[in-house]
């Protein structure tokens, strides 16, 4: 009876002492504006009117995944671009109302360009976009609280691979491109509840000429994909910096070929389900990008300014006017206190049973996306950009090498997002010395 009752004991032990599966729970939120609205949309300098109608509906997706112990929350937004300081009050509501700490919250854009703006004059009291955003701001966060409250279930992970070749090098014809895609697809009792697609292309197939607000391609992929898969289907948008439509920017006939053809590409990948490990890890990091000098100072911004403004050759018809905008805040920054001399990024992991999803604010260009899966053969790695708030381009090695055709990225983008100055040639190394540093660090166990 001893022996019995020693077993007995030492089985509860051990079950007792048994990690648990993940729990998962999802939801979605329509973050589109109203028909009779007609706002500024994002992304194209050479749009000059308002939105005329809806092509698609723009959503906010909110999974999030827990161990028993803690829950990480990942938010995509059919949005072109959060400011950070927005995306900082937006993850403060969502931790201040759910408890969630605000370091375990990722909040991703898609990027798609005819999305209405939600910066600038146009949301100011009275603007046109005004009570678009604050609606906005408020259903985003909404649905994340309630996700994040709700009782997550027990599911399964299956991961596939495929192509697409919808997108190319924008800058270059024969440049680097990468055509992968990604899918991890969640079931519970056996249906798929969520499907997520990782790819690298920006949604620009609606040029300046379109003024219908739309999730763009890959909205139309999630149509036909929903109806093919089951349960919803959202993005997260890789690295994709110097990736475009293959064919460029046109209207809204190009971008329901190529969401559609996006769709019978992958449609039919083959799925390998995920062991579950009740496996749940988040790395938050940091690095800091150098600049083109050591130490910004109002004086080189002055020196900058003066000499960008008279020799640089782009297509923005303003760009001299721009840099002296650019100019005066830079100077105003200084006067109110240091200005930093090196851009901080800020880079996540999250291991779900040995897949790894990793997160950076910016554009990235498609070679760091590349070059960490190459590093880690062996793991599935989701590359998404434009996450919490941060929009700078990071061009590659081969980008500033070449730099014809990359003149926008490397010397002008840092008038536009607001910047001290110009990245350095040595940025490269530094970025991709942190996406490697993060990922192992995610994948360790």
């Amino acid at each position: 009876m001893k022996r019995a009752a020693y077993i007995l004991m030492l089985m509860t032990v051990i079950l007792s002492c048994k990690k648990e599966g993940l729990t998962m729970s999802y939801s979605s939120a329509d973050i589109s504006g109203k028909p009779e609205e007609h706002m500024v949309l994002a992304g194209f300098a050479a749009r000059d009117g308002l939105s005329d109608g809806i092509h698609l509906p723009l959503f906010t997706h909110c999974m999030v995944v827990g161990d028993g112990s803690q829950k990480v929350c990942i938010i995509s937004n059919d949005l072109m671009e959060i400011s950070p300081a927005i995306a900082d009050t937006m993850l403060t509501m969502i931790s201040e109302r759910s408890g969630l700490p605000k370091e375990n919250i990722l909040m991703h854009c898609i990027h798609t360009h005819s999305a209405p703006r939600s910066g600038g004059a146009s949301n100011f009291t009275g603007g046109t976009n005004r009570a678009w955003k604050d609606r906005m701001v408020e259903t985003v966060v909404s649905n994340a609280v309630s996700t994040i409250e709700a009782k997550g279930k027990s599911f399964t992970m299956e991961i596939g691979k495929g192509s697409s070749n919808i997108n190319g090098n924008r800058c270059e014809k024969t440049g680097p491109v990468d055509h992968s895609v990604y899918v991890a697809r969640f079931l519970q009792k056996g249906k798929p509840v969520v499907s997520i697609v990782n790819y690298a292309c920006h949604p620009v197939s609606m040029g300046p000429g379109s003024y219908l607000l739309s999730s763009d391609y890959p909205g139309v992929a999630a149509r036909y994909l929903q109806e093919a898969w089951g349960g919803e289907v959202f993005q997260l948008s890789g690295a994709q910096g110097n990736i475009d439509p293959a064919e460029g920017p046109k209207k809204v006939d190009y971008t329901e070929r190529i969401g559609k053809q996006l769709a019978d590409d992958i449609k039919d990948m083959e799925f390998s389900k995920v062991q579950s490990k009740g496996l749940l890890r988040l790395v938050n990091n940091t690095v800091d990008l150098p600049y083109q000098i050591d130490k910004v100072t109002p004086e080189a911004v002055i020196r900058h300014a003066d000499s960008l403004a008279a020799s640089a050759k782009t297509s923005f018809p303003r760009f001299a006017h721009d840099v002296m905008g650019w100019k005066e805040e830079i100077l105003e920054r200084f006067r109110a206190g240091e200005v930093p001399s090196k851009l901080r990024y800020h880079l996540h992991g999250v291991n779900l049973d040995g897949v790894v999803f990793f997160f950076s604010d910016g554009e990235p260009f498609c070679e760091y996306q590349m070059e960490a899966r190459d590093a880690f053969p062996g793991t599935t790695i989701f590359f998404a950009g434009y996450t919490n708030g941060q929009n700078s381009y990071l061009p590659s090695e081969h980008a500033y090498k070449v730099r014809k055709g990359y003149e926008y990225e490397i010397e002008q983008m840092h008038v536009y997002i607001k910047a001290p100055y110009p990245l350095s040639d040595r940025m490269p190394s530094v970025y991709r010395e942190g996406v490697i540093d993060t990922i192992r660090e995610t994948i360790q166990q």
